[in-house]
């Protein structure tokens, strides 16, 4: 799973999306903020559905909120002139995943960032993590990334689905730039922080022992059959030929 974020394992996200099935996958969505209808179908899995960015960015603030979502809101207090308060925002907060899952995916996605698609990312010199995204034909470009304080995404494509921004322009070329300009900007003057409670993949894998099925462990269904040997055919005899008696004997 690492690697498949990683990097570009689309056939391993199809057999994600067909073995958990399309009626499960589309359950997660909704609860991740995400209103848009998803189509059931595997390319959906790649991403081929079209998605809001707001709703896209704010699906990516799960991860580093430790698996907390907030709605999107525009102002978050109006104060007066003196600095009184007059009004203040109260959006609504959703436990979406539980921490450690929160965490784990963190980690994986900042392998993204460190050995993947995203490795331009790593010039901000702070901890970021996120994705890189590419539509077919090249007609649209994304990245979603976040550090511990913010969370940003990039969309760069046309209105028109047909018109494509260039052969090669995927996310990492076209969008991932923007965002790396953009954070710079926004998260200057901010110390750089880890991300809190977020374990390596190599720490993890250290800590947790990891049971790989054989044979004898595997659950019944995937025990391979056993491989029968074919029954050994007897060998032919070259017996004489029964001569019928002669009152038998069919004469033309």
């Amino acid at each position: 799973m690492r690697r498949a974020l990683a990097g570009r394992a689309t056939c391993r996200q199809l057999s994600w999306l067909k073995k958990w099935a399309y009626q499960t996958s589309l359950i997660w969505p909704e609860r991740f903020g995400i209103t848009t209808p998803l189509p059931p179908y595997l390319p959906l899995a790649l991403g081929a559905a079209d998605m809001r960015l707001i709703e896209h960015v704010s699906a990516f603030t799960v991860f580093p909120n430790e698996g907390i979502r907030i709605d999107p809101h525009m102002i978050l207090r109006v104060t007066s002139y003196d600095g009184a308060l007059l009004e203040e925002a109260h959006p609504e907060v959703h436990d979406v995943v539980s921490p450690d899952v929160a965490h784990t995916m963190t980690a994986m996605l900042e392998e993204v960032v460190q050995f993947g698609t995203a490795m331009k990312a790593k010039s901000l010199g702070r901890p970021a993590a996120g994705k890189t995204g590419t539509t077919q034909d090249f007609t649209d470009a994304w990245f979603m990334g976040f550090t511990p304080q913010l969370t940003a995404g990039v969309w760069v494509g046309y209105d028109d689905k047909q018109i494509s921004l260039g052969k090669r322009e995927s996310g990492a070329l076209a969008a991932l730039p923007v965002w790396i300009e953009f954070m710079e900007k926004a998260m200057a003057g901010t110390p750089p922080l880890d991300f809190p409670n977020v374990v390596t993949l190599e720490e993890q894998a250290d800590e947790h022992h990891v049971r790989t099925d054989v044979p004898d462990t595997a659950p019944e269904e995937e025990v391979p059959a056993p491989r029968l040997k074919p029954a050994a055919t007897p060998p032919l005899i070259n017996r004489p030929r029964p001569r019928l008696p002669r009152s038998a004997e069919v004469r033309p």
